[in-house]
């Protein structure tokens, strides 16, 4: 009798995220940072943790390129789980989002063209995802690991955009852990040569950090990040709110004013 082969994960997954665009009207999260009292985070925490394993989807993204609205829904759940009333988008609610973005349709389009996270966001700000609209979104430092670790903890995850080499094919598939190769930046070490993608990080520790994507927690090194993201967004919403605070004792009031206090300024700016 011969064994089946299985096809690895992996090879199935999609891309569906195109590189960064820069928006100079991006909130920046240095700026609302600046304004808050410092807080002072854990060495380590995890949002995801609340969530049962299987609990997670992958909200269509392994047959189509929808992962910078699969990311969203994964932050939902994050949000909604941790004050106690998990919601659980639906990957038709998932799949509308991405349709309505990019015009996308299952019948004739096969796995649909890549797109770029800031329209997402945007899209997500002004329409909502499942019925449920963001506040904000402001953009992390590049590579600034302590913004990264006040935005997972504070915000309840962390919404980036990877380039992601082909070494992380292999990785996902034995161990789930993603990690810079030995042999660096080159050959299967390329950022990019495998494709890009987008994710939720749920948690982090003193040198690794929690993601979730294609409906599975993974694990990826600090400086995986570093070596292949983008960008990443600090995500601003109600969602994450019970009595009128976040679980991180963020006042609702302070947050709406200060969010509306960077917008009045940015009005300024342009006009």
């Amino acid at each position: 009798m011969t064994s089946k082969t299985v096809k690895p994960l992996a090879s199935k997954v999609k891309a569906g995220k195109l590189p960064y665009v820069h928006d100079p009207r991006t909130f920046h999260l240095s700026q609302y940072l600046s304004q808050e009292p410092v807080v002072k985070i854990p060495q380590e925490y995890n949002w995801g943790r609340i969530i049962h394993p299987g609990t997670w989807s992958s909200f269509g993204n392994l047959k189509m390129n929808n992962c910078t609205c699969a990311a969203a829904g994964h932050l939902i759940m994050s949000w909604t789980g941790n004050i106690g009333r998990l919601h659980k988008p639906t990957t038709k609610a998932i799949v509308k989002a991405y349709t309505d973005i990019t015009g996308f349709n299952a019948e004739t389009d096969g796995i649909g063209e890549p797109v770029e996270a800031i329209k997402t966001l945007k899209y997500w700000r002004k329409y909502g995802i499942d019925e449920r609209k963001i506040t904000a979104f402001a953009k992390l430092d590049f590579r600034n690991h302590q913004q990264l670790k006040q935005t997972i903890y504070l915000y309840g995850g962390c919404y980036i955009g990877l380039n992601l080499p082909k070494s992380a094919e292999e990785q996902y598939n034995k161990s789930k852990k993603w990690t810079v190769p030995r042999s660096g930046t080159n050959g299967d070490g390329e950022p990019g040569s495998w494709l890009g993608h987008a994710l939720t990080i749920t948690g982090y520790s003193k040198n690794e950090l929690t993601a979730i994507t294609w409906g599975k927690e993974i694990t990826m090194s600090l400086d995986f990040w570093e070596t292949y993201v983008d960008e990443s967004y600090a995500i601003f919403s109600e969602d994450f709110v019970r009595d009128n605070r976040t679980p991180t004792k963020i006042s609702v009031d302070i947050l709406r004013n200060d969010i509306e206090t960077l917008q009045n300024k940015k009005a300024e700016l342009q006009t």
